[in-house]
């Protein structure tokens, strides 16, 4: 998949994930997951072949196994895929997906958040509740510019380019509201795709829908008529 020097991840940790996936899911409580988050992004990994799969969503995701026992497997570590390769082509990560119930699957948002902060979920209250269609008062003062790569990394904008160029969508526009909160903004995403450039209300609300996969979990984001913030929306 790489030509980059041979990945060498930490088997101690590998060796405590494979406990944790002994826990049947119903048991996979906030402690379980504590564990997971410390280990996962820094233990050896085997690949699969293929290495891609399709997932139900009809994203990408690249597969990674558990290593067998005894067994010389090549190395693949996700802190280390990340930058390589991940984030630029626009790959979540799928985990002992041939169980039928993978271990965990990351979305490209969660890769995208781990390469911005570290961590592959963040806890935030700076972002706005969740809408699908944003309108601003007229009395409402609101701050708007462009998200920065701190935001939306440049390779993260041309994933999403391309996933509306794939819609026949060539003309995607993105800003960032501020809105004030008390002492300090709350965030969101707007989108210049608005229902009356989809086919029916459904498709568009379906491709919106799809959008969160690009996305950390925690970010907001909505659609707006264009006209309503001009020179302010620039090209995906």
């Amino acid at each position: 998949m790489t030509e980059k020097e041979p990945y060498y991840g930490d088997l101690e940790k590998t060796t405590i994930l494979n406990e944790l996936f002994k826990v049947e899911g119903e048991l996979r409580d906030e402690n379980w997951r504590e564990k997971f988050f410390e280990n996962v992004a820094d233990a050896s990994f085997a690949c699969s072949d293929p290495q891609i799969i399709s997932g139900p969503d009809g994203f990408p995701y690249f597969v990674l196994n558990t290593p067998e026992p005894n067994k010389q497997f090549q190395c693949y570590v996700i802190k280390n895929m990340i930058p390589d390769f991940l984030l630029e082509q626009g790959f979540g990560v799928v985990i002992n997906p041939e169980k039928g119930n993978p271990d965990w699957v990351f979305s490209y948002g969660d890769i995208v958040n781990y390469h911005l902060k570290n961590e592959f979920y963040t806890k935030s209250d700076n972002w706005d509740m969740q809408k699908s269609d944003e309108v601003i008062a007229k009395e409402e003062k609101v701050l708007v510019g462009q998200p920065s790569e701190y935001i939306i990394p440049v390779q993260t904008r041309a994933i999403l380019r391309m996933f509306f160029e794939s819609l026949q969508i060539t003309d995607a526009k993105i800003a960032l509201l501020n809105r004030p909160k008390g002492e300090e903004f709350s965030q969101q995403l707007v989108f210049n795709l608005t229902p009356d450039k989809f086919k029916d209300r459904e498709h568009f609300n379906t491709v919106m829908a799809y959008v969160s996969w690009f996305l950390p979990k925690h970010y907001s984001y909505a659609s707006m008529e264009e006209s309503s913030l001009g020179e302010n929306f620039i090209l995906v």
